[in-house]
């Protein structure tokens, strides 16, 4: 199916007890809502060796319908992610 994979690395804001309830039941919400040709292949925790809490592997059929979704996403996490930083490559 993807033609461009993303490795999105995340690092989070500093969250009480309660928004980090908010922020894991809106990131379950959004991640079994992703629309037709966006994958999330993995999410990972802990990426050492780098100053994020994670990173999340995502796979799309074409890198403008992945840019078409991104934006809305980004809106809707913004409150509780405050750094990204996005590497994209094309399968061969």
């Amino acid at each position: 199916m993807a033609a461009t994979t993303f490795l999105v690395f995340y690092r989070f804001k500093s969250m009480n007890k309660e928004e980090a309830v908010k922020a894991r039941t809106e990131w379950r919400e959004l991640r079994n809502g992703l629309p037709d040709g966006i994958e999330l292949i993995g999410e990972y925790d802990h990426a050492w060796g780098t100053e994020y809490n994670g990173f999340l592997l995502i796979e799309s059929e074409s890198s403008d319908k992945f840019l078409d979704w991104w934006s809305g996403f980004k809106d809707k996490v913004r409150w509780y992610v405050e750094q990204t930083h996005t590497i994209a490559a094309r399968r061969r």
